[in-house]
């Protein structure tokens, strides 16, 4: 995943932080968003001081200026967007995938991967939805769940797969 980048919306804990830590460890440079937290600001320490590329952007998902402003924050720093992960209820995905979206067609392509939550809040129908819509483009949007898996390092790892498997991105 060298010279590629991600957006991880729910950085800060858990599921986020541990595909913050894959997605860094495998190459990609990596946005780690999330509430203002300082656990948000050690990991993205973490990450540079074991070699790799992060920056930590505080945000508040539930307003939309502020997700088109991490979007293009990440194209400032980095040129790029090619891979999303969003551990978001689902009112807040449909604006977070908008903008990723919209930066994954003018930068060539990438994969957007939501979490889909133990409760479901709509995650997997609106990523379904989405998925369907841009079927045969250069942006390719899969989900999963933490249910099949036994920790949040399995959960990362299959994102991981998923985001380097071949496809449009």
């Amino acid at each position: 995943m060298s010279g590629r980048t991600a957006i991880v919306v729910g950085a800060g804990t858990g599921v986020g932080a541990a595909v913050s830590l894959a997605l860094s460890r495998a190459g990609a440079g990596v946005v780690l968003a999330a509430r203002p937290d300082p656990a948000l600001t050690a990991l993205a320490a973490g990450i540079v001081a074991a070699g790799g590329q992060a920056v930590a952007a505080p945000v508040d998902v539930g307003d939309p200026s502020a997700v088109r402003r991490l979007v293009e924050r990440t194209l400032g720093v980095f040129g790029r967007l090619d891979i999303a992960f969003n551990q978001v209820h689902a009112r807040a995905l449909v604006v977070a995938m908008t903008y990723q979206i919209a930066a994954m067609r003018v930068t060539g392509g990438g994969h957007i991967v939501n979490l889909v939550p133990a409760a479901q809040d709509g995650v997997a129908e609106l990523t379904r939805t989405v998925a369907r819509a841009h079927a045969g483009s250069v942006v390719r949007i899969d989900a999963v769940s933490q249910a099949p898996y036994g920790s949040t390092e399995e959960v990362a790892a299959a994102v991981v797969s998923l985001c380097s498997a071949a496809g449009p991105a």
